[in-house]
């Protein structure tokens, strides 16, 4: 016989095992309780809520000998049927593909007939939303007049997909997403019946990755231990999920206090490279971002989700809350979930982590202008001043073309201040993060040579795609006040006067050796 996931093994058989729906669960008792049983039952909520199990738990109440009970018995016969899926008087559906008119008018046709077993015959239709507009129109008839023996319970994830005339004649119950403490109770509970050793932080963090789904829960902790071959450890956890494990997230933070902007776009890099979830990695920076400005807001808060992925002692938390400002970190809250809500609409959301990032220093630096001491603000002006002016300089030597010499011995000085140019306009801001990491070549003429190292692949192709080459092109031409044209990668070599060595000869005489 094949083994059992442990959502299976473990789904609750009595209502109290159900978690995190204790409103739902009490009424449903209550109902019973007072022989005030609906004829039809609507059951939304988020996926692995418990929506389904309910309902099974609803017909074993309705069906049990020792019932109409809220506690059912579990040992009966009717309640050993309908655990196992053998009852004759329970009837699972899947509107998914049991959407169309001919199969619920069969349903109409079973509905007239009495239970063999129980008292009560239950349809229980998974996904109803899927039905079709006609199938809605064959159902709504007998939901609205059904035989007193049968109850009909509709679970969805989609509520809003159901006609009006089938909702107004059902009793709706909104299962919620479960919280977190009570999946990690649970997980722990099974974990210890099946005999697992499983950290309290790998726990935590199955919990929270499957956002309120008991059902999905378990079936990550069914996946970490068939990955791991004793304990199941927190880096396991995050091996097997490709998740950014607490020193990432610690070094990421580091370069939002450090303003190092260079170490954090490698440490994007570098996580794109091991195949992390970059969707995660940001979701988790956020959570760690708000454990922060908790933790600076109250020193004996209850650890959060984010202290607990940083993996730090509360003392050495509060150290790094303090090296960031709480209008940074508010700042860093918001950059994140936009870079977030932006990613979600691309497989690729490496530029939006990176332009987040790019932001993020910025602000930072602007802030911490504010706290400098009146030398520190000369010197700074003083540097501003002299950057400007050179700045003025480039222009001048830009507009008379002083700058077209064949081995250009300022190319580098030219590159920076174009690269300052773009960095101090926010609409060539994202010009500039892709440009920042390339390296200058030469400048010939019209055309400037730049190259990208190996780990920067994304940027060069961001580059060479030929709409943003043409808008880059043209801010450089505003720039500079000349047309410039990027060749990237490009040996400038490749582009001399093929007459360029019989030119030299003429001028400065001498023999031209060749090889053999």
């Amino acid at each position: 016989m094949a083994r059992l996931s442990l959502y299976r093994k473990w789904r609750p058989q009595e209502f109290d095992d159900v978690g995190g729906q204790e409103h739902i669960i009490k009424t449903l008792q209550n109902a019973i309780s007072t022989g005030r049983i609906a004829h039809a039952y609507l059951f939304a909520g988020p996926r692995g809520t418990g929506k389904t199990t309910t309902a099974r738990l609803l017909a074993k109440a309705l069906n049990c000998v020792e019932g109409p009970t809220p506690n059912p018995c579990d040992r009966c016969e009717n309640c050993i049927a309908i655990k196992e899926g053998r009852s004759l008087d329970v009837f699972e559906i899947d509107g998914a593909s049991n959407r169309g008119i001919d199969e619920i008018r069969e349903l109409r046709e079973t509905v007239r007939f009495k239970a063999t077993q129980g008292r009560y015959k239950v349809y229980i239709i998974d996904e109803v939303h899927m039905l079709t507009t006609e199938a809605f129109n064959a159902l709504l008839k007998t939901l609205e007049e059904p035989p007193e023996s049968v109850l009909f319970i509709f679970a969805t994830t989609e509520p809003q997909k159901i006609p009006a005339t089938i909702l107004s004649r059902c009793q709706r119950f909104t299962f919620r997403r479960i919280p977190s403490d009570i999946i990690v109770n649970r997980l722990t509970e099974v974990s210890e019946k099946e005999g697992v050793e499983v950290e309290a932080g790998a726990l935590r963090l199955i919990a929270e990755t499957a956002q309120g789904g008991m059902r999905d829960a378990l079936s990550l902790l069914d996946q970490a231990i068939a990955f791991s071959e004793a304990t199941v450890t927190t880096k396991i956890v995050e091996e097997m999920l490709g998740l950014t494990d607490a020193s990432v997230l610690r070094k990421l933070f580091a370069v939002l206090a450090k303003r190092e902007l260079a170490e954090g776009l490698a440490l994007i890099q570098s996580a794109i490279n091991e195949g992390k979830d970059l969707m995660y990695f940001m979701e988790s920076a956020l959570q760690v971002a708000r454990t922060l400005l908790i933790v600076k807001a109250d020193k004996e808060a209850p650890l959060q989700s984010g202290e607990i992925l940083l993996s730090m002692e509360r003392d050495e938390s509060l150290s790094l809350a303090n090296s960031l400002e709480n209008r940074f970190l508010v700042r860093t809250i918001e950059v994140l979930a936009e870079a977030i809500q932006k990613g979600k609409q691309t497989a690729d959301p490496e530029l939006f982590f990176e332009i987040a990032l790019v932001k993020l220093v910025e602000e930072k630096v602007v802030e911490s202008t504010t706290t400098i001491d009146n030398v520190a603000l000369e010197d700074l002006n003083k540097k501003l001043n002299e950057q400007k002016k050179k700045l003025q300089e480039m222009e001048m030597q830009l507009k008379e073309g002083a700058l077209q010499a064949t081995e250009n011995p300022d190319i580098a000085t030219f590159w920076q201040e174009i690269l300052l140019q773009l960095k101090s306009k926010k609409e060539t801001l994202e010009f500039w993060a892709f440009l920042n990491v390339a390296e200058p070549i030469a400048l010939q003429g019209q055309d400037l040579y730049i190259t990208f190292p190996e780990a920067y692949e994304f940027h060069r192709a961001n580059v060479e795609n030929e709409k943003n080459k043409r808008l880059i092109e043209s801010q450089l031409e505003m720039l500079t006040g000349r047309t410039i044209r990027l060749r990237i990668d490009e040996n400038p070599d490749d582009r001399k006067d093929p007459n360029f060595l019989a030119k030299t000869q003429e001028v400065f005489g001498g023999t031209i050796i060749k090889p053999e």
